[in-house]
This record gives C-alpha cells, structure tokens and sequence, in this order.
C-alpha cells in the first residue's frame, strides 16, 4: 500500500489547487450571488449527469467480479439503491431548484465549452482507456479527495439562508459515502498495482483526472456571470 501513500502525497498539489481554488473559495464564504449559484448548479449538473456513465463505463471494461463490485456499489448507490426517489440525480436536481434556476436549465443543462470538455474526457477514458486507468482516474483521481470537496460546499451553501437541510442533502450524503467508496476502490486497485506498467497507468488515470477537474473549476471562474 506504500505505492497508494506515495501516489496521495504525488497527488495533493493538484488536488490543493481543487480544494484552495478561487471559485469554491468564494463559494466556502458565501460570496456568489443567486446567479452565480444558479450558474454553478447548472454547470455541475452536467458534471452529476455523467458520474454514472463514467462507473457503467469502467464496470464495463473490468474482466473480474471482485474487481468491478466497489463500481457496481458505487453505481448502485447513484441510482438510490433501487429507490429512483432517491437517485444522486434527484437530490442533485433539488438542490439546483432551490437556487431558483429555472425548470428548462434543470432539465436540459447548456454546458459551457470547458464543462463539456471535462466530461466527455473523462467519459471517453473510462469507456475506451484501460479500466485500470479509468480506476485510477475516479479512485486517487476523485474519491480520494471528493468528500473534503463536497463539505467546502457544504459549508458554504450553509451560509445562505435561504437553503433547507433538505436542499443540500446531495452534498451531505456524499460527504460520508465517498469516503467509504475510495477506501473500497483501492481494496479493488491494490492487487493490480503488481507491476511497473500498471502502476503507470493508475497515476496516469488519477493525473489526467484531477487536471481535467482543475480545467472545470477554471472553466467556471473565468465564465462566471457578474453579481
């Protein structure tokens, strides 16, 4: 497992520049307008539409049982264990009505261009990469760090009043499974960082993966609509 500790501390200045970045900054304190708000919702809605094709996709490419189960966890919990009611994407649209985007923007997000570069990247790693890249990519690449991310958020959206505990749900509800999720990943990982090639491929995936993460949030500070 020194390989997975080293690869973290490989790691941290890219996620650092995630988790410190301008946008959530001012997000953290409460500084963004409705607009602004309502413009984040949309964009990382698009972002929340894809998350489980990304998992359908790398499951997909995974030749094992015991390997491709944390996915299908994963993916499973996404779709609200069976309760649609439930589904991260029914939270994650309750959250973005509360900040009053309208019903159109909900329903049929417009991506901004680096938004939809992100996502369709990521995309077309975990279906036509290798699946161990793509495993590094949505393990040490995104749930390493997605719980500290989502409770920056959180503790930001907090700062408006006008948000209920239940519009926020999607964001609390991640903040513990996520954490559950990268430590399963990596049970998953772990037997096939045996070799020199494969180990490459993992810190590729999570490479590629936090610097297209960084591209979004870059994306969303230099689109952002005025107060």
């Amino acid at each position: 497992m020194d390989f997975f500790k080293n690869l973290e501390q490989e790691l941290q200045p890219g996620i650092n520049s995630i988790l410190e970045h301008n946008f959530l900054k001012l997000l953290s304190n409460g500084e963004l307008s409705r607009a602004q708000l309502q413009y984040f919702a949309e964009q990382y809605s698009v972002y929340c539409s894809y998350f489980p094709r990304f998992l359908a996709a790398t499951a997909a490419n995974i030749p094992d049982d015991a390997t491709r189960l944390p996915i299908i966890e994963n993916l499973w919990e996404e779709h609200g264990e069976g309760k649609l009611s439930k589904s991260h994407r029914i939270l994650f649209d309750r959250f973005a009505r509360s900040t009053g985007l309208p019903e159109s923007s909900v329903k049929r997000p417009t991506p901004i261009p680096t938004t939809e570069i992100v996502c369709e990247n990521l995309f077309n790693l975990c279906q036509d990469g290798h699946f161990i890249e793509s495993l590094g990519a949505l393990g040490p690449g995104t749930e390493f760090f997605t719980n500290s991310e989502y409770a920056i958020i959180e503790s930001g959206l907090k700062k408006y009043d006008f948000f209920t505990a239940k519009d926020i749900e999607f964001w609390t509800v991640h903040i513990t499974l996520d954490e559950t999720h990268y430590s399963e990943m990596i049970g998953a990982i772990a037997p096939w960082s045996d070799t020199l090639e494969n180990k490459y491929m993992i810190k590729a995936g999570a490479k590629k993966a936090i610097d297209l993460e960084i591209l979004f949030w870059d994306g969303l500070e230099d689109n952002m609509p005025p107060i």
